[in-house]
């Protein structure tokens, strides 16, 4: 997809004097807090760059996690600030899809963030981030793909943030964004301009499914053991098909729900697709677990995708009697 613009204009209608009535509720919140990273369900310290942040959607809610959230056991929910910002609210809704995370982001002046990728993120992946910028400046400066973005408050906004990009601000005051990751389904491609869809190759795009619940007696009955590549649980790299790396693992019905535990990792909810076919809760369909246990050769599949491109790694799986 790299033929496509690395930005794209969604909405140039948002209502200024409402988002403002909303930042000026929440600028003073006391939970205004530095950026954190996530990693094998654990929170991170919090970043050495000025950027702070205010999350409106966390995983389990919870108002101190400024961090996007990923694999694990809690899903994402409002936070109780949320309900402070009934415009910026009404616009994620508008969106139409599965919200991840939504948080508010403060790039101090003064400060810049060197290029990088957030990895992975974009329609090759299953979800997308997009800005609201609330508050800029003429120093507040995007680079993707060396080209230089400065957004403006009224606007919605899809970057591409898989490619390499850099931020920085110069400005006197804070730059100030709300940042939303959200699933990828038609509603929200519906946005898009009509000359970014034509150019869009459809295979190319993980889209969201929604999640099928199982039974109780189904939920035990997906019960198994298995090894699995220490590449599946490295969240963001392809899995590798080595078995010198793999870990034990275990599906188990818990609390109503499927759960996989992986020895000295953090354990994850599975979320039912159909068939088998299990996406990781609090991620996409980058990651998936098919587990074919009901033939004389019980086995998972284990893949990771960009796009149309998927990478599969198959380990024999053997049956746990129900509890």
């Amino acid at each position: 997809m790299r033929n496509l613009p690395a930005a794209v204009l969604l909405r140039d209608d948002l209502d200024i004097d409402r988002m403002n009535a909303d930042l000026a509720e929440l600028g003073t919140s006391e939970f205004w807090a530095l950026q954190r990273s996530f990693e094998d369900g654990v929170v991170g310290e919090e970043s050495d760059v000025d950027w702070k942040v205010l999350p409106l959607r966390a995983p389990n809610g919870d108002v101190r996690r400024t961090d996007p959230g990923g694999p694990g056991r809690d899903g994402f929910a409002d936070t109780p600030l949320m309900a402070k910002a009934p415009y910026l609210r009404q616009v994620l809704a508008e969106l139409g899809t599965e919200l991840r995370s939504v948080r508010l982001m403060a790039l101090a002046p003064g400060v810049s963030v060197a290029e990088h990728s957030d990895t992975p993120i974009g329609l090759p992946y299953g979800y997308v981030r997009l800005h609201v910028p609330l508050v800029t400046n003429p120093g507040a400066v995007l680079v993707m793909d060396g080209a230089e973005q400065r957004w403006q408050p009224g606007t919605l906004w899809y970057g591409d943030f898989d490619r390499p990009h850099s931020v920085r601000n110069t400005g006197d005051r804070a730059r100030i964004h709300l940042v939303a990751d959200c699933a990828t389904n038609d509603r929200l491609l519906s946005l898009f301009p009509e000359s970014f869809r034509a150019l869009l190759p459809a295979s190319d795009i993980a889209y969201y499914r929604p999640v099928l619940p199982l039974t109780p007696p189904e939920l035990d009955e997906f019960g198994c053991r298995f090894a699995v590549p220490l590449s599946f649980m490295e969240w963001g790299l392809q899995v590798v098909d080595d078995e010198e790396t793999d870990l034990v693992a275990d599906v188990a019905a818990e609390d109503g729900g499927l759960v996989l535990r992986v020895a000295g990792r953090a354990p994850v909810e599975l979320l039912h697709l159909g068939a088998g076919e299990f996406r990781l809760l609090g991620w996409s369909e980058e990651r998936l677990l098919r587990l074919d246990l009901f033939d004389d050769h019980p086995r998972v599949e284990l893949s990771t995708r960009c796009g149309r491109r998927r990478q599969v790694v198959v380990r024999p799986a053997r049956r746990l009697a129900a509890a």
